[in-house]
């Protein structure tokens, strides 16, 4: 089976492909994210909507951080084991 972490690093990194997986795990705010601009968010709301079926809203997905963040985010309403 998939690691849950690996699943969402992949899109994580398919949304922002200039940054490492290490840049991803690490970076405390998404603007901070090598490679970040607006389309590039939108395109990560499009990813984790595909993936986990789940809809952020994009002020909702600004206010947490990155990758840990989005994982608890995942993990709270069960899309994420």
């Amino acid at each position: 089976m998939d690691d849950p972490d690996d699943h969402l690093m992949r899109c994580f990194a398919s949304a922002f492909p200039s940054a490492t997986r290490d840049e991803i795990r690490t970076t405390k705010i998404f603007d901070a994210i090598p490679g970040w601009d607006s389309l590039r968010m939108l395109n990560l709301l499009a990813v984790l909507d595909d993936e986990f079926g789940v809809q952020i809203d994009l002020p909702e997905l600004l206010e947490l951080e990155p990758f840990d963040a989005v994982k608890r985010y995942l993990l709270q309403r069960g899309l994420m084991s």
